[in-house]
């Protein structure tokens, strides 16, 4: 038999045909004409698509607009898509129908016949088995036939339930719910009827005969099952009056009297041996399943089975529970009306049935004789009472009455009311009450104390089934290591004892110890809090122990900066003011694109991280606000009556400013003051009088004067002193920074206003320029980061500093890559100092080595960025190092040869020493003193392979003094910046060009251009102080 796993067979959808590709010779054109991948998804993903008949309409592709291009592309993509699942779809069904025919049996549902009828009208099935037919709707046996079948087979139980149309009025007006399996059995059509049941035990199955069955003989086999265990009958109904309860949310109907019992019921089931797979709870009402499974859960029993009787049929289990759930005054019995409904619910025990409900009231209510007879059946054979009778496994004459769910408390354990009194292994009795469950006790604990005594007499505390511990009972012993008597467990010998008493001794300190007598005092750690002088001089209160260990000093550093600002590391941090950490005071500088820094004080900030405000009318830029946008490649969207732009939105705009009125009416109906085509100001000429004659650029008065609204701050200016300020003076020669606009009453930059889109845009371009001079071109940094590399992977002691191979690749600015070089330049002197240190006697070489490891954490902890100051002090510290390293490996060489060393030699190498050694800066003038000092040194103690004044040269690279400088332009177009305060003092030549730059006393020279032009006034608002001009 061949099961499948019924998907779509492949078919293509009725009707469908795939449009047609272009004319033959034709090719589509190269679409990818941006190099912004964003901009090439937006296109591919947004727009419509061209029609069929438009697809045959083209003749030269090449004619065709931009947009239709898409369009055309987009109408490829579909068709080749669409051909692409209808081909799927037909190998899917070849495949299916390929397998299918050379099975002997197929195996599937109505539905799915019917879902894929096509498959069978190919196979041709000569014979048709339908299994339960009594409960599938006679279409659905209609859609399995085809014009080859030669027999059809029907298997099912009439009398069990029906097919369930989805419309009720369906049901009984056109009788939808009668199968055909059925219908056939009514109109006297020959049939087969199998007469022997092999699941219920005959005292079940004996209600079904003849009130549901006119013949059915029962198996040989059902004769031997076994009596259900702790329940004196296999079999029995539970009359009971408590009402039953509707909701009105559901539409259901429940019963918490039954629901309670069955729950106990279950539980004591149980305790009786069964697992919770042998039983099942049944009821023809959704509520009532709702509820007990509630009641389940409360009581961990919620994996126990509970299902509606409709949802059951052909299923059975060892035990079943039946709750009919309906009592009420009124006689209504709903469901339990349905006879077929009833034979499914009795028809499903195989050992065990018990039923609990208002019979009484059910067979007053019923509009048939069942019920009725149903009752008298058990009245007859007294399966039928007001309360089930439990009897005791251990006690088969004990019986206990249930009539409640209270009433199972009266055999917690599921036995009766009883002790349980068996000897246990160890001799004592069993304390429960009968239990039915775990009769060898080998899950029962005794409760007893335990009888065992140890050496000493001392009885466990334990309980009898727990294992015995060692015995705790404290005794007096005499330590023998110190003599002290001590309180001890019992069962721990006297030398294995630790003694408590305080100890008497004193450490190597001269501290007395603080542990116990029995602990060791080399263990001990003073905690004594005393004043210990550092290298650095500064005093450090710190606990005794300590002071052999190498302190960090964490005296403020105090020192000041080239910034201003005072130092705020510590003495550790700054190794003893030598090398400082970076200033920690806050960045207030205003960035090129107008936002402050957020960062902290430094000589160059970073690329600004917030978002970018670049937007205009079609998308949006995601990146952060220091990165290059892409440019916006859809049309410009600026246009009015009189003029249009045919430019792309991010290029410059081809249309004039229009300075006609503008024709709409504001919502108070009066005329707008505003420009055609442009955003109309909030601002009525007559509501708001006042506020727009306020003088400002000196027109606002005038009777025809118009006004522009500024997206950015919503302030409303006067168009012909607007267009002044944002058009700028003509160019002089002072010194202006490279901004966007501002609003001339707030300061808010403006970046988004149509009618001023060329100054706008002219300034965003000036602004992407400097940003790709300062972090450089792909390709600058590609080699910049393969000669790093080169340079890293050359020395051993390079690739050993973990993160610098991953933080070249990661690089992406030039002055990134200048701090790398310089990192890679300061670990490379390093490198080589260790190698001479290896010169140097133990001593001495330990010491250089703590000195190089104090500069290596602190590059390490700053190597991201690095000041000129870190630069120069970093510098001199190597150099320093290098001094001391010379004078120790020529000492040791002398050293190490044996040879006498004068007493005027050791004198100059002491005193070369004392200077190098100080904690102090290392000076140009305290180097020049020290030089002096070494050529004494080579005098009294020569050396052909070193001289003592030779240090170690670092290379060091200037970083880019972008910070504070103003940029400006060359005759040739080139960007320039000057540091300091960023006036030209002096001229020069463009390093691109070679044309004259700068000027002289803060004025340029005159083919030289400002980049860019603010008013005077807005100087004055004191924004642009110190303007930083990394992005």
């Amino acid at each position: 038999m061949v099961h499948r796993g019924w998907g779509s067979h492949g078919a293509a959808p009725a009707g469908f045909s795939p449009p047609r590709p272009p004319h033959a010779g034709q090719s589509l054109p190269s679409l990818f004409l941006s190099s912004s991948h964003q901009g090439m998804r937006t296109c591919l993903e947004e727009g419509d698509i061209m029609t069929d008949e438009d697809v045959a309409n083209v003749r030269d592709v090449g004619e065709l607009r931009l947009r239709d291009r898409w369009r055309l592309y987009r109408w490829m993509l579909a068709y080749e898509r669409q051909l692409k699942e209808t081909l799927l779809a037909e190998l899917t069904f070849q495949e299916d129908l390929w397998v299918l025919k050379r099975s002997q049996v197929i195996g599937m549902t109505t539905t799915g016949a019917a879902k894929y009828r096509k498959l069978l009208q190919k196979i041709q099935p000569h014979t048709v088995i339908v299994e339960e037919a009594a409960e599938i709707l006679e279409a659905h046996v209609l859609t399995c036939l085809t014009p080859a079948c030669k027999h059809l087979i029907l298997i099912g139980d009439h009398q069990q339930l029906r097919p369930k149309p989805a419309d009720y009025t369906l049901e009984k007006k056109y009788f939808l719910g009668i199968s055909l399996f059925e219908r056939m059995i009514n109109n006297q059509i020959p049939y087969v009827q199998l007469l022997y049941q092999h699941r219920m035990r005959p005292e079940i199955s004996q209600l079904l005969v003849p009130l549901f069955y006119k013949q059915l003989k029962d198996h040989e086999a059902v004769a031997e099952y076994e009596q259900i265990k702790g329940v004196e009958s296999s079999i029995f109904f539970i009359q009971h009056t408590a009402a039953e309860s509707h909701s009105a949310d559901s539409e259901s109907y429940s019963n918490k009297f039954e629901a309670s019992f069955l729950v106990s019921l279950s539980r004591y089931l149980l305790e009786q041996g069964y697992n919770k797979s042998q039983v099942t709870i049944l009821t023809p009402y959704h509520g009532q399943v709702l509820k007990i499974r509630a009641l389940l859960r409360s009581r961990d029993m919620g994996d126990m089975a509970v299902h509606a009787v409709d949802d059951f049929q052909g299923e059975e289990n060892d035990i079943v529970l039946l709750s009919l759930v309906r009592s009420n005054r009124e006689g209504r019995i709903g469901f339990l009306q349905d006879k077929n409904r009833l034979c499914v619910a009795f028809s499903r025990a195989r050992k065990g049935f018990y039923c609990i409900g208002n019979l009484a009231s059910i067979a007053a209510g019923s509009n048939s004789n069942l019920w009725k007879d149903i009752l008298r059946l058990l009245k007859r054979k007294k399966l039928m009472g007001e309360g089930l009778t439990l009897v005791c496994q251990n006690h088969p004459d004990t019986k206990t009455v249930v009539n409640e769910s209270s009433d199972f408390s009266k055999i917690p354990d599921g036995g009766c009311t009883l002790q349980c009194q068996a000897r246990l292994e160890c001799g004592h009795p069993c304390t429960r009450r009968c239990h039915p469950s775990d009769r060898d006790h080998s899950l029962y604990f005794c409760q007893f104390p335990c009888s065992k005594l140890c050496e000493l007499n001392h009885r466990c505390p334990r309980k009898c089934k727990e294992p015995c511990e060692p015995c705790s009972v404290e005794v007096e012993k005499v330590i023998p290591k110190c003599g002290h008597l001590q309180t001890v467990p019992c069962h721990m010998p006297a030398d294995h004892w630790l003694c408590q008493e305080p100890c008497k001794q004193l450490l190597e300190c001269k501290h007395p110890c603080t542990r116990r007598c029995g602990e060791a005092c080399s263990t001990c750690r003073c905690k004594e809090m005393i004043d210990v002088i550092l290298p650095c001089s500064h005093v450090m209160r710190t606990e005794c122990y300590k002071q052999k260990m190498p302190l960090s000093c964490l005296e403020t550093c105090k020192q000041k900066l080239e910034c201003g600002h005072h130092c705020k590391g510590n003495c550790y941090e700054c190794v003893q003011g030598r090398l400082h950490v970076h200033c920690r005071n806050k960045c207030t500088r205003v960035l090129l694109c107008s936002h402050q820094c957020q960062e902290s004080c430094f000589e160059n900030c970073p690329p600004c991280k917030r978002k970018c405000p670049n937007k205009c009318r079609h998308s949006h830029c995601d990146k952060p606000c220091g990165e290059i946008c892409f440019p916006c490649i859809q049309p410009c969207s600026w246009k009015c009556r009189h003029y249009r732009c045919t430019q792309l939105c991010s290029e410059r705009c081809n249309r004039p400013r229009c300075n006609e009125p503008c024709q709409k009416s504001l919502k108070c109906s009066h005329p707008c003051a505003g420009l055609c085509g442009e955003p109309c100001p909030p601002k009525c000429r007559t509501c708001h009088r006042d506020e727009l004659a306020e003088i400002f650029f000196g027109d606002e008065d005038e009777p025809e004067a118009r006004f522009v609204v500024l997206e950015d701050c919503r302030h409303v200016l006067e168009v012909r002193g607007l267009d002044r300020w944002m058009d700028g003076e003509p160019d002089n020669a002072q010194a202006q920074h490279v901004q966007l606009k501002v609003c001339p009453k707030c300061a808010t930059p403006i970046q988004h206003n149509t009618r001023y889109n060329n100054v706008i845009k002219a300034i965003q371009q000036k602004i992407k320029e400097i940003k790709l001079k300062i972090q450089g071109t792909r390709e600058e940094l590609e080699a910049g980061k393969q000669q790093l590399l080169l340079q890293l992977n050359s020395d051993r002691d390079l690739v050993a500093w973990m993160g610098m191979e991953r933080s070249i690749m990661n690089t992406v600015s030039r002055q990134s890559l200048l701090d790398l070089e310089n990192t890679l330049n300061f670990f490379a002197s390093l490198s080589r100092l260790k190698q001479q240190a290896r010169k140097c006697t133990v001593a001495r070489e330990r010491n250089l080595k703590r000195k190089i490891e104090a500069v290596e954490h602190w590059i390490g902890r700053n190597r991201h960025s690095f000041t000129a100051q870190q630069l120069r002090e970093c510098r001199n510290e190597i150099k320093r190092i290098s001094y001391l390293g010379n004078i120790f490996e020529r000492l040791s060489g002398y050293e190490n040869k044996q040879a006498s060393l004068p007493t005027e030699a050791v004198a100059l190498a002491n005193e070369a020493i004392g200077i190098l050694q100080r904690q102090d800066a290392f000076t140009q003038s305290r180097e020049e003193s020290l030089q002096r000092v070494l050529e004494k040194i080579d005098e009294w103690l020569p050396a052909a392979e070193l001289q003592l004044s030779e240090a170690e040269r670092v290379m060091i690279t200037e970083a880019m003094q972008f910070g504070r400088g103003h940029w400006y332009r060359c005759p040739q177009g080139h960007l320039y910046t000057i540091g300091e305060c960023g006036r030209p003092m002096q001229q020069s030549s463009c390093p691109e060009c070679g044309a004259t730059i700068g000027g002289q006393n803060h004025a340029l020279t005159q083919d030289n251009v400002a980049d860019d032009q603010i008013l005077e006034s807005a100087n004055s608002l004191g924004l642009f102080q110190d303007l930083l001009l990394f992005p």
